[in-house]
């Protein structure tokens, strides 16, 4: 039996949650629905034999006042304040991330410290940058940006990094001043400017803590689990009716969709034009395979997060969520994440549990000396559409097909995937806190 309801979500992942929590707090009548059989999409917290782990090296950062405190509201003191670095593995060295000037100086040759100066000296900052390649060449120099950069981004995104847009970028990227680098150098006597992407909070208890709470705030009897849209029919310039499971029907009256930008326009009945069908084949989501590993040992690294830009390693990140919290791995034992992301196409995606194991342990090996015999489960999990391929010009591209969805007026997009932009935990809040403003307005 369908739950009738004023606004109905498509998605129970934290975009379509948050939307949610604050849709309640307008005391809005509402539902959600999930395709899969538990909410938090791919920000989930799993479990095996008392190891827990996310579905990604996800962190919540204090990035906005108000989306803080509602998640402080929620979690309580089960929301942890966390130290903790990351780093490149390079070369069999560790270097610390962001790039840190004492860093630098202390672990590489002489030759590549003059080659970094003269890159500095070469670099205008009035260079206009087109794309990440562009962009990270004009920030740290031809010799960081090789190393450091360019090839994980590479990586990381399955695409030259001369047709990716600087918006993968974020705000990582900081250039070194060329003054504090030479006195590091010269004298021994680095000044590393403070950053805070080693600093953040993370629940107790796991990420998936976040979308868990927010769906005990929100109520389960509000959730309709395993229903998965087949079809958005539509008439005229609104929405009439969403198609779940390909057999049930729900008239709608406001619909707010959190899916892929680009399954969501599959799914359009009415077809949207041909020449929109097209753009929509151009752009591409990065898939994400996780393998995890629980060991018999206290702990892996130190780290948050280690970053492998080499391409002998088939992964681009470890995270080791003991790190984040003592509570995610038994006592005198641990848990680590190695990420392998890829397209649907590529062999990877289709490879067994135990090629990516054999694969992987190997890899692993070279970093830090283990024994088969240390670990006490292996897992590999599939995350499909874990996140936007922002190309060089997919703005233009992404604006023409959210234009078509804005002509539908009880149609509003939010999130990740359907929106097409990287966003982080706290910005999926502020963008569901904004939806249902807009709603309430109207």
């Amino acid at each position: 039996m369908m739950t009738a309801a004023d606004i109905h979500i498509l998605g129970g992942g934290p975009a379509g949650l948050a939307t949610g929590y604050f849709a309640k707090k307008q005391h809005l009548d509402f539902v959600i629905f999930e395709a899969s059989d538990q909410v938090g999409g791919n920000c989930r917290t799993l479990q095996l034999d008392g190891f827990r782990f996310d579905t990604g090296a996800h962190r919540f950062h204090d990035k906005d006042p108000e989306v803080t405190a509602e998640v402080k509201l929620l979690l309580g003191d089960d929301l942890l304040r966390v130290d903790a670095p990351s780093e490149i593995y390079y070369e069999e060295k560790y270097y610390r991330f962001p790039l840190s000037l004492s860093d630098l100086v202390d672990k590489l040759e002489t030759k590549t410290l003059l080659r970094i100066v003269l890159d500095k000296l070469r670099i205008s900052n009035r260079k206009q940058t087109n794309n990440f390649k562009e962009l990270a060449v004009n920030t740290y120099g031809k010799t960081l940006a090789e190393r450091f950069l360019l090839n994980y981004s590479e990586k990381l995104w399955g695409q030259p990094t001369d047709q990716l847009s600087t918006a993968i970028s974020g705000n990582r990227l900081k250039g070194l001043n060329l003054r504090s680098f030479l006195r590091s150098a010269v004298f021994g006597t680095p000044q590393n400017p403070p950053h805070l992407d080693g600093s953040f909070y993370y629940p107790k208890y796991g990420i998936g803590t976040i979308p868990d709470r927010l769906c005990e705030s929100i109520g389960n009897d509000r959730i309709q689990y395993n229903h998965s849209v087949s079809r958005i029919i539509h008439k005229g310039d609104r929405i009439d009716r969403v198609v779940l499971n390909d057999d049930r029907t729900v008239d709608v009256n406001i619909v707010i969709n959190t899916l892929p930008l680009t399954l969501s326009l599959r799914f359009l009945e009415p077809a949207p034009p041909p020449e929109l069908r097209s753009i929509a084949n151009t752009i591409k989501y990065r898939h994400l395979i996780l393998c995890v590993y629980c060991l018999n040992r206290d702990s892996f690294s130190s780290n948050a997060s280690v970053y492998f830009p080499d391409a002998e390693f088939p992964f681009t990140r470890l995270y080791e969520p003991k790190n984040r919290s003592r509570s995610m791995a038994p006592e005198g034992q641990t848990v680590i994440v190695l990420e392998i992301p890829c397209f649907r196409e590529n062999a990877v995606w289709n490879m067994s549990d135990n090629a990516l194991q054999d694969a992987t342990w190997q890899a692993l090996c070279r970093v830090k000396p283990l024994a088969l015999d240390e670990i006490i489960h292996y897992r590999t999990y599939r995350l499909p559409f874990a996140y936007p391929v922002l190309e060089v010009g997919y703005e233009d591209n992404v604006k023409q097909l959210l234009d078509y969805f804005e002509q539908f007026e009880n149609l509003y997009l939010t999130g990740r995937s359907s929106l097409f932009r990287y966003l982080h935990l706290h910005d999926l809040f502020k963008s569901g806190k904004d939806v249902i403003e807009q709603i309430v307005r109207v």
